[in-house]
């Protein structure tokens, strides 16, 4: 017997219905159920004596939050749609309902016939594959986004809006330790609206008694919260992180740059669902994007820094100096290139300009130069003369090759104008040379006067009288001394010119 005492009888009623998969039902006119079979059983939590004689709305929400699908069956003879639906342990989930009248046709009594089936993982299932197209979609779109180094920022907040939306999140956001790890702020976020942002926030750790979630991520594990017990761990613990939060579930995936984890990026959840496998796959994909934008951010900093370091060496060396790659294309150039360059009434703005453009007055020489540092990897001492509309300038250079990875990609120039040195280099070289003319005239002079002296003596001694012989002998005497004193000077002076040639 299938009932009790209603009258419908037919055990191969009974096997049929217990054999669906959907959950049966039937219900009096009362509204009272008569029979669930084992499917509606299990879908609703309840065993069958916990139902029979029970009202059917205890299966769903009251009429005023649900339709009153019994009313409509009842006037209709049939009714179909979907209800919110309420287990025995109160959790609720979407069930499809087919509410049918069957008379019975010994009494003519007329019953309501349930067929429920429980659509939550059908349609779990339809918005898994859509999402999970939305979420591959933002990810796809995310390397385009990271393109240009100066959008990072921007573009990892509009990465993270799309990642949520993908996902049915409430929140995402980016978080990052600091190095002693007793710090994490919040740095990125995208959040729906009537959410708490938590942008620019820190949380303060003891680096003895981190908290258990941080130290799964700093291990470089992915950690899902959402309640559920597993790996061991005490569900109070998580349910108390949730109910913190305000949410029902949260995704952290490990952000790592360079092999090691600074932070990592979060999804939260206020709404049921799970994070399925292909999602936080998904999810980790999008994050390994991201650290390879911050990488690329980081390492464009490391050499914006470094560069201006560079510079500031640079500009305080007198000497102009200008750093060009193998094109000749000036990459840097210190204040006293630039200010050179503006003395010569040349183009001041040379960064990434052509070494020729900027110095039009280069030889072919130099090209020739710059080739054979760039070829032989050795360093290169030149100096020239060149014309620079009516001046005559002398330039010094120096070329060192920088090398990377065993190739020179730029070469180094030190240029000193050294125009005035040469100008002085030359007076002097005329002035020594005048120098050197006098001297030997000076020679020949003495000789001169020598000559006539050894005259006049000669003169003297045929005098007749020996008082004015003897005055003119000792003033020729006089005469000769001064000129060996001349001739001493003369010699010292002689020194004293080659020591100046020689150090000067």
């Amino acid at each position: 017997m299938l009932f009790d005492s209603s009258g419908v009888t037919s055990a191969m009623l009974e096997q049929v219905i217990e054999a669906s998969l959907s959950g049966i039902c039937i219900v009096d006119q009362q509204g009272r159920i008569a029979f669930a079979n084992r499917a509606l059983l299990a879908a609703w939590g309840y065993d069958r004596q916990e139902l029979v004689g029970k009202p059917a709305d205890l299966l769903w929400l009251s009429r005023r939050d649900g339709p009153d699908c019994m009313g409509c069956a009842l006037s209709t003879r049939r009714w179909g749609g979907t209800v919110v639906a309420r287990r025995k342990d109160s959790s609720l989930f979407d069930a499809r309902i087919s509410v049918s009248t069957v008379r019975d046709p010994k009494t003519a009594d007329t019953w309501l016939l349930l067929s429920c089936l429980d659509v939550t993982m059908q349609r779990t299932a339809e918005n898994a594959s859509g999402h999970r197209r939305d979420l591959e979609r933002a990810i796809a779109a995310m390397p385009a986004r990271f393109m240009d180094p100066a959008r990072i920022d921007m573009a990892i907040d509009d990465s993270l809006e799309d990642l949520g939306r993908a996902c049915g999140a409430c929140r995402t956001s980016l978080s990052l330790f600091n190095d002693p790890r007793t710090l994490l702020g919040t740095t990125h976020e995208w959040c729906m609206p009537g959410q708490k942002p938590g942008r620019g926030e820190f949380q303060k750790f003891l680096t003895s008694d981190l908290p258990w979630w941080a130290v799964r991520i700093l291990e470089g594990e992915t950690v899902l919260v959402d309640g559920k017990p597993r790996d061991r761990r005490m569900p109070g613990r998580e349910r108390e992180f949730l109910k913190r939060r305000g949410i029902t579930a949260t995704l952290m995936v490990p952000l790592r740059l360079e092999t090691r984890v600074v932070g990592f990026v979060g999804v939260d959840r206020d709404t049921d669902g799970r994070f399925a496998d292909e999602d936080v796959a998904l999810l980790d994909a999008a994050v390994h994007i991201i650290a390879g934008a911050l990488e690329r951010k980081q390492s464009e900093y490391v050499f914006r820094e470094s560069e201006n370091l560079y510079q500031i060496v640079l500009d305080a060396i007198t000497d102009a100096v200008t750093v060009v790659d193998t094109g000749l294309t000036i990459l840097l150039a210190n204040d006293a290139f630039v200010a050179w360059c503006e003395e010569l009434g040349l183009e001041t703005n040379v960064a990434g300009k052509n070494l020729f453009s900027v110095l039009p007055f280069l030889s072919p020489t130099t090209r020739q130069q710059y080739e054979r540092v760039v070829r032989t990897g050795r360093s290169l001492t030149s100096e020239r003369s060149f014309k620079v509309g009516d001046r005559i300038i002398t330039l010094r250079e120096i070329r060192i090759p920088i090398f990377e990875r065993g190739e020179v990609t730029r070469v180094i120039t030190v240029v000193r104008d050294i125009t005035a040195q040469k100008e002085v280099e030359d007076l002097k070289s005329k002035a020594y040379a005048q120098i050197e003319r006098n001297m030997e005239q000076f020679a020949l002079l003495a000789d001169h006067i020598r000559n006539p002296l050894q005259a006049i003596t000669g003169y003297a001694e045929l005098m007749d009288d020996p008082g004015a012989t003897e005055k003119i002998r000792q003033q020729v005497q006089r005469i000769n001394a001064i000129i060996d004193q001349l001739d001493e000077r003369w010699a010292e002076s002689r020194k004293l010119s080659m020591f100046w040639r020689r150090y000067s």
